[in-house]
């Protein structure tokens, strides 16, 4: 039903277009001086090229934005964390660009020593509403407003952080960077206390509508590859996070080189 809502635009010669439905989530996607930008964005613009197939992008929040690209045929969604439950959703390509994501402490609070999942139920995280990690925290046993506080706000919950009222803050390798370089944190200011390993997180992928072609998504995965082969995905990555480490790939590290790096 939901497509009757959703009608499919056209190049004048008939081809769809794709329109690829996104949210605001820097350094990956999001919204700068009314344009869409970030590296995931521009990987998948990139791959459109490559597989010679015309793709909008729409900048909507995240419920909206899987709404419609789970209600219009030609369509997709950036960046999405690939789980077990979305699966038969959607189809998918990548992976696309991601890294480990840890808890963040202030680098002023030894009170806080984490070495367990259950030792986070003593402390208080902030999360924005949406957040994939909302369905790990409650797999865990962790309940919302006593043990994690969603704001609709986006980085609401960092100026919460450094203000003193949560102990904890989740953020990627890739992410905390971009906030670093932007500087809204401070190398210094934070420290990792705990790596979010969870076998459900299998990464940020462009996730498509199940009635789209798969020649479509054939295309679109041979062009991601081809874009990693070629070295396009670690220059796009570095047009954003010029500090980030010149591989993509995340190897065995240390708590701070995994979540720092």
């Amino acid at each position: 039903m939901l497509l009757c809502y959703f009608p499919f635009s056209s190049k004048a010669d008939g081809t769809p277009i794709i329109t690829i439905f996104t949210e605001q989530f820097p350094p990956y996607n999001y919204l700068e001086e009314d344009r869409i930008v970030g590296i995931n964005h521009d990987i998948v613009k990139r791959a459109c090229e490559i597989a010679n197939l015309r793709c909008e992008f729409k900048l909507y929040p995240w419920q909206r934005a899987m709404a419609s690209a789970q209600g219009k045929r030609f369509a997709g969604l950036i960046s999405t964390s690939r789980l077990p439950e979305r699966e038969v959703h959607f189809q998918w390509v990548g992976p696309l660009v991601s890294s480990p994501a840890c808890f963040y402490k202030l680098a002023t609070r030894d009170d806080i020593h984490i070495f367990d999942q259950q030792q986070l139920k003593k402390f208080t995280v902030g999360l924005h509403k949406g957040d994939v990690y909302e369905d790990i925290l409650q797999s865990w046993g962790l309940e919302e407003n006593k043990h994690y506080i969603n704001y609709s706000e986006k980085f609401g919950e960092i100026l919460a952080f450094k203000r003193g009222k949560l102990d904890l803050f989740i953020a990627s390798a890739n992410t905390i960077q971009f906030h670093i370089d932007n500087k809204r944190l401070q190398t210094n200011e934070v420290k990792p206390v705990y790596l979010i390993k969870d076998e459900r997180l299998l990464g940020n992928y462009l996730a498509l509508n199940n009635a789209l072609p798969p020649s479509m998504t054939s295309k679109l995965q041979h062009a991601i590859d081809h874009m990693k082969q070629n070295g396009e995905i670690k220059t796009i990555k570095k047009q954003y996070i010029p500090t980030a480490e010149s591989t993509i790939a995340e190897s065995e590290l240390t708590l701070e080189k995994r979540c720092l790096h």
